[in-house]
């Protein structure tokens, strides 16, 4: 079983790190105090959907399966996807002792601006029956009139002392020794607070028995190629190697970062490459908040070309 499915987090006390979330749901029981519409936005890995699942488990019980569904925004992203799929599912009877049924949109931000509109006729309808919970990476994607209509939790990247708690805690309960050396801890470093890519990366170091210092290897290798070609001016290969990363779903601000660290570790540049690159990168991960990957991947290469 995958690490990542078998230790999701069950119960609220179990997310680590967004104090403010749990707080509030704890709230939450749908009789004294009725969940609003929510959207949970934040960098990917940090836990967004495995919490839209607890908040279901919490509220929902033993009816979860008849009163959960799960909607991944960025496939269906269409008019067409609100206007039946999504307006059937808000409007038919809940089933069960429950307070209403729960619609969870992931990764709503690929949502189009007039799906979104759509979306907040069925969320203001429907609201007797219904709740919404979106998630997203980036909040600015998701239209006003929505964003008013929900409360808004941000979850914030994990820092490496909560991301190494919890891959210490899975390695004592699958019987394994965590090492204690500074491979591991810049392995963690490595991981910009993705616990997911922490867990999916540490089950194959233990499925296949590779050093964690190899993992670091293979963390940053894309990087010094993506380096190396832009160096060789080889624009199509470096523009290909970055969009593999971007189809991983790597979230452009840790690829940005890794990037920044490749640069600096780079001996044989001298300070006046390493500050063009730098600059490049550094404007690269603030236009990440209103460009798309792709494109920004474009044109990240070709400033740094």
């Amino acid at each position: 079983m995958l690490w990542t499915e078998k230790y999701r987090p069950k119960i609220l006390d179990e997310i680590i790190g967004q104090d403010k979330f749990v707080a509030d749901a704890t709230h939450w029981n749908g009789v004294s105090t009725t969940m609003p519409n929510v959207i949970l936005y934040g960098v990917a890995g940090v836990g967004k959907t495995a919490a839209a699942h607890v908040l279901a488990n919490r509220l929902l019980g033993d009816d979860k399966k008849s009163n959960f569904f799960e909607i991944n925004a960025s496939d269906d992203r269409k008019l067409e996807t609100v206007r039946t799929t999504i307006k059937d599912i808000a409007m038919s009877m809940k089933i069960g002792d429950v307070p209403h049924k729960i619609i969870l949109l992931d990764e709503m931000d690929g949502m189009t601006p007039d799906a979104q509109n759509a979306l907040k006729r069925v969320m203001e309808r429907y609201s007797h029956n219904c709740r919404f919970i979106i998630t997203c990476n980036h909040r600015h994607k998701i239209i006003p009139p929505l964003q008013s209509r929900c409360a808004n939790y941000h979850f914030t990247r994990l820092s490496d002392a909560d991301v190494k708690e919890v891959l210490v805690e899975v390695l004592r309960r699958e019987g394994q020794t965590a090492p204690n050396s500074l491979d591991f801890d810049t392995f963690i470093s490595s991981l910009q607070g993705d616990i997911r890519r922490g867990l999916t990366e540490l089950q194959a170091s233990v499925n296949s028995n590779t050093p964690i210092k190899i993992l670091i290897e293979r963390t940053h290798a894309p990087y010094k190629e993506i380096m190396s070609f832009v160096l060789n001016k080889d624009y199509n290969k470096a523009l290909n190697t970055l969009h593999k990363l971007v189809y991983l779903s790597v979230d452009m601000k840790v690829v940005c970062q890794n990037l920044h660290d490749t640069v600096i570790d780079m001996n044989d540049l001298d300070n006046g490459q390493k500050f063009k690159y730098l600059r490049v990168i550094g404007e690269a991960e603030w236009r990440s908040n209103s460009m798309t990957p792709k494109i920004l991947s474009s044109w990240m290469i070709g400033q740094m070309i």
